[in-house]
């Protein structure tokens, strides 16, 4: 937290408290609110969170190892350890339920929905505007048991069936897309529950269905029916772009990395046409004309009369032209001339991407307690009265219990036989 003598702007959610109760889910919810300026405090078990020490991981110089999962979305937070199953630490979790105003809780922390329950009325009893948010795989209710996993939440989600080769199974996308994404909308629904709360004085229990938050992932995916009426299909680098009936290349290698492109065969109207023919007026300077590109009226409606091989051949006849270009000389003119292109990053070449430089996105956040300094993204957002505050690591286990208690209004004598108590 800030020191008594920082001076920095009032951040939005100053005077916020919340308790979070996660491993990921719980844990990215928790990081959004951090960044906003609320207060998060982790009640972890003894000994800390497990995710702690989830591979990958970072050894610091003692041989201590440092999960880079948990350092990515815990920064900013502080930290209690409690334990939850005897009385002395639930009743330390009652008190400093007293004093928050929003709870985040997730599956894989607390996986019995009925122990769910009876946090909350243990939390909620002297605390009626608590806001209580809840992430399970499938939320509450019928399905509130069934036992999940990312992968089988990305399938259900119907992330899982648009990635792959058409030909081969679906496979999953190596981020935790369905995790990361049930966090930042419980941290969404948790802020509206909260605006509610500070209006009425009315707490709410809100609860988070991970596989419905994957739907969201999809974007217009999840309209191709309705607009088309017809399934789009999952496809590598050549696919069916939005549900059409042939193949066109959408990840195209050029000299130094990739490019995601759609030049021909995917509609989009004037502003692909436009993108077209200044592709088109580009690689006609470079020498690389070929009849084929005039050929066919390729992103108007008669390109559902194009055969097959017309578009393998115009393919070709780009991707020669692409292969030429370095990543940046692509993006520059892209960006002058409107051709609608983006880079595909190498994780080296996104530290170095420039106008993410320009913007001062990546902050270099010291961790003297790990012996590191780790590059972290920047603000999400940029508000000029109530900017988010500049990420900062991850708390010690239980390095703040002593802190909040006293914050509870208990004295030190009570502070000290609560904890006395815990630990027995």
């Amino acid at each position: 937290m800030d020191d008594a003598g920082d001076r920095r702007p009032p951040a939005a959610l100053d005077g916020c408290r919340v308790l979070e109760l996660s491993h990921l889910a719980g844990a990215v919810a928790g990081k959004i609110l951090a960044d906003l300026g609320a207060d998060v405090v982790k009640v972890e078990p003894r000994g800390g969170e497990p995710a702690r020490w989830t591979e990958p991981a970072h050894t610091d110089s003692h041989g201590g190892r440092h999960g880079l999962e948990f350092l990515a979305f815990n920064g900013n937070k502080r930290s209690v350890t409690l334990d939850l199953a005897a009385e002395a630490g639930r009743e330390i979790l009652a008190r400093l339920a007293g004093t928050a105003d929003i709870v985040l809780l997730d599956w894989e922390r607390i996986g019995d929905p009925g122990e769910a329950d009876r946090l909350f009325e243990l939390c909620a009893r002297d605390n009626p505007k608590l806001v209580w948010c809840e992430i399970w795989p499938y939320g509450r209710g019928a399905d509130e048991t069934t036992l999940a996993t990312e992968l089988t939440l990305q399938a259900q989600g119907g992330h899982l069936y648009l990635n792959g080769e058409i030909d081969r199974p679906p496979v999953r996308v190596s981020a935790p897309v369905a995790s990361v994404q049930s966090g930042a909308e419980a941290a969404s629904a948790a802020l509206m529950a909260h605006y509610h709360a500070v209006r009425t004085g009315v707490g709410q229990r809100v609860d988070v269905s991970v596989q419905e938050c994957v739907v969201w992932t999809l974007l217009n995916t999840t309209m191709t029916w309705q607009c088309l009426g017809v399934d789009e299909v999952r496809g590598g680098s050549v696919k069916r772009e939005r549900g059409n009936t042939f193949f066109t290349r959408l990840v195209w290698p050029c000299r130094d990395g990739f490019i995601q492109f759609g030049p021909v065969g995917g509609g989009g109207g004037a502003a692909r046409e436009t993108s077209y023919r200044t592709l088109v007026e580009w690689m006609r300077d470079e020498g690389f004309y070929a009849p084929i590109l005039d050929a066919h009226d390729w992103n108007g409606e008669a390109r559902f009369g194009v055969p097959q091989e017309a578009y393998d051949e115009v393919s070709e006849a780009i991707g020669a032209f692409i292969r030429t270009r370095t990543l940046d000389e692509l993006i520059e003119r892209g960006m002058k001339r409107r051709i609608l292109l983006a880079p595909i990053y190498s994780i080296p070449q996104l530290l170095r991407a420039e106008q993410l430089l320009a913007r001062n996105y990546f902050r270099p956040v010291e961790d003297p307690l790990r012996d590191a300094t780790a590059v972290h993204p920047g603000p999400f957002a940029v508000m000029s009265r109530t900017p988010l505050v500049e990420p900062g690591p991850a708390p010690v286990a239980g390095a703040h219990t002593r802190a909040l208690l006293s914050d509870a209004g208990l004295g030190a004598e009570e502070i000290e036989m609560l904890i006395a108590a815990e630990a027995v």
